[in-house]
């Protein structure tokens, strides 16, 4: 059984959505899987990303609603990241149009990351920037829950995301009994990886995209998924062909990004058994399950 479930969608009728909601032009298909996701340009000098999500059994719309609603909090906050624009018919960022929910996303600011050139996990200051946008981001979705709790509670607990493959994950007592404490766990992006923020040398940070995947769970969790990466490639090689990775560096790689986690004002010090026990209990079971 696939972990994704994609489905087909009229693309002819997306095109035409796009011109009427937005006046642009959609073009390439970057990727298909839950989400359709598209280029689409305006008067030939503005890119942005449309997302395209098929949604037959009417599940979807609650969180992305707080999905754009967050992203604007977060843009106006200084956080990069990629908001989405309103409709010119609607004014609102969420088009629902029969089972289909199309978003159009400003493009990422900064330099696409090069996946197999290493530099997202060998260059000090990037990971120090990631490091440092996670504190504020992990900030920031607090004071949202506080400022708007009723939309903050259409967030998606973990349990449920990928149609309920985590539910059965083993969680350790330590860990169960942070989940009403809202320091540990909050809402958060879920999936941070090279492939879903580009680097912004203007600001020292990555400005992230791909928010499908916002969640309710433990914020270390988040802090976990780009070191889990980094695990990855130092136990299984690259992706592309099994080749050994030696630039894998998995406690050097924490070691930057927990600098600049902790660097930020309001942060306390992490735990870093609790760190450890999201790496090497929920990763490797999500990986697990992702597998069956």
């Amino acid at each position: 059984m696939p972990l994704f479930e994609t489905i087909s969608i009229d693309t002819e009728r997306v095109r035409q959505l796009a011109r009427d909601h937005w006046d642009v032009e959609v073009g390439e298909c970057l990727k298909s899987a839950q989400n359709h996701t598209f280029i689409a340009n305006k008067n030939d000098s503005e890119r942005f990303i449309l997302r395209v999500t098929p949604d037959p059994n009417n599940k979807r719309l609650d969180s992305t609603e707080l999905e754009v609603a967050l992203l604007d909090y977060l843009h106006k906050n200084q956080l990069p990241v990629c908001r989405a624009i309103p409709s010119s018919i609607t004014s609102k960022s969420v088009v629902h149009f029969e089972s289909l929910i199309l978003c159009l996303f400003t493009y990422a600011t900064g330099e696409p990351v090069v996946y197999t050139d290493w530099t997202w996990m060998t260059n000090k200051d990037i990971v120090i920037g990631l490091g440092h946008w996670f504190a504020r981001l992990h900030k920031l979705t607090r004071c949202f829950v506080q400022e708007q709790p009723d939309l903050a509670a259409r967030a998606r607990h973990w349990t449920t995301l990928h149609d309920g493959v985590l539910a059965g994950v083993e969680v350790d007592e330590r860990d169960k009994a942070t989940v009403t404490d809202p320091t540990h766990f909050g809402i958060i992006h879920g999936d941070v990886n090279p492939s879903n923020y580009f680097w912004d040398p203007a600001v020292m940070m990555p400005c992230m995209f791909d928010w499908d995947q916002l969640q309710q769970s433990w914020f270390l969790y988040d802090l976990s998924a780009p070191i889990w990466g980094v695990v990855s490639l130092e136990r299984g090689g690259s992706p592309i062909d099994r080749s050994p990775v030696p630039q894998a560096n998995p406690q050097l790689y924490t070691a930057w990004l927990l600098e600049g986690y902790e660097s930020e004002e309001g942060i306390k010090p992490v735990d870093r058994d609790a760190l450890q026990r999201m790496n090497y209990q929920l990763n490797i079971q999500w990986q697990n399950s992702a597998n069956l």
